[in-house]
């Protein structure tokens, strides 16, 4: 398990951050300079904050108030960079085993068993100019776990990489998590890699942590304007709740009611209070008329389709109720997203009147203020 709690103040940026992390992979998600590779340098040892604690299995790392900091190479962490950091003088074998302190028989087995074990066993001689990308990070990942580390670090390992071998070492990096039963924290800003591989996500933003929790939470329920921002809820309305009924939390958005989730275990907000109504795009279904689901499950709207955007895999279209606006301000209500199958299916190029149907549990309330 790995304890950790830092703050360090700069001139218009403040870091502080506390997490606790078991066996599992937690993704830590955020634009460019929210403070991601900051927190792994914490734990490798190699920026001291002004204060805080970092605890690895029970065994202290850092604490400022006793003085206490353990070298980067007594700490058991195993660290990726950005860029992987390759010696380019030495070969591939001479790579991962660098920095093991055993005897010459016991590190041949360890560094030829880790490098079979990320694929590379017949290329140990080579010198990492002479690899690709993603053998250099599979290098790269292999020095790393060759110490038998506490805890594994990887910061953005993926972003260099082609989309065919960025996937394959997703697929490696989380078999390899499983096996080893350790913590990971793995820095990204894409967000489709966030979900795909995290067990958790903790959402990072100025230094601020966010929010942390399960991918389809953070992804369907965030819990702060900032992280429905960051995690690409294109709907961001602002309501007023009227009520809570058997069937959802009832919200009122411009001149209309919509009935939105609530978690029956949390205690609903009082009526008149102020919400920011989340819908993401990709969860508005558009309804042939003789589809209609019951209005009493769904919450139904009429209106038109005045633009839309294609984006290759997914087509955007910017759709305009009639009746009482959601968003009188701009001349379209909701983004909605579709793949281009179901664009071609439905002739949307030519049918721009729809009904659409937003069910309550895929729009969440987030409390203003």
């Amino acid at each position: 398990m790995l304890e950790l709690e830092i703050a360090h103040n700069w001139p218009g940026f403040q870091l502080q951050l506390h997490l606790t992390i078991g066996a599992e992979l937690i993704v830590l998600f955020g634009r460019s300079g929210a403070g991601k590779s900051l927190t792994l340098r914490a734990v490798a040892g190699l920026f001291h904050p002004a204060s805080g604690r970092i605890i690895l299995n029970g065994r202290v790392l850092l604490d400022t108030r006793s003085g206490i900091n353990v070298p980067p190479q007594a700490r058991r962490v195993g660290y990726v960079p950005q860029g992987y950091a390759l010696f380019p003088h030495l070969t591939v074998f001479e790579n991962v085993a660098y920095g093991l302190r055993s005897s010459s028989k016991e590190v041949h087995h360890r560094v030829m068993e880790w490098l079979d074990r990320v694929g590379l066993a017949d290329l140990a001689g080579r010198r990492p100019h002479q690899l690709s990308g993603g053998q250099q990070q599979r290098v790269a990942l292999a020095r790393a776990l060759a110490i038998q580390p506490d805890v594994l670090l990887l910061d953005e390992p993926l972003s260099a990489l082609d989309a065919p071998t960025r996937s394959e070492l997703q697929a490696l990096i989380r078999t390899l998590q499983r096996q080893l039963n350790i913590p990971v924290l793995f820095v990204t800003h894409q967000l489709a890699e966030a979900v795909l591989l995290a067990d958790r996500i903790a959402v990072l933003e100025g230094g601020r942590l966010l929010q942390v929790g399960l991918p389809k939470d953070v992804l369907h329920r965030p819990a702060r304007p900032e992280v429905a921002h960051l995690v690409g809820v294109r709907n961001l309305l602002r309501g007023q709740v009227r009520g809570i009924s058997p069937e959802g939390l009832r919200v009122w958005i411009g001149e209309r009611e919509i009935r939105a989730h609530w978690d029956p275990a949390a205690p609903p907000p009082p009526a008149g209070a102020d919400l920011l109504v989340c819908i993401r795009a990709e969860r508005i279904a558009l309804v042939r008329p003789d589809r209609l689901p019951p209005p009493e499950r769904e919450n139904l709207m009429e209106g038109e389709i005045i633009r839309e955007s294609d984006y290759g895999l997914s087509q955007v279209l910017l759709f305009r109720v009639y009746g009482p606006r959601l968003t009188p301000e701009r001349d379209y209500d909701l983004e909605i997203e579709i793949p281009p199958y179901v664009y071609e299916r439905l002739g949307l190029d030519r049918i721009r009147r729809w009904t659409i149907a937003i069910r309550p549990e895929s729009v969440h309330g987030i409390p203003c203020g």
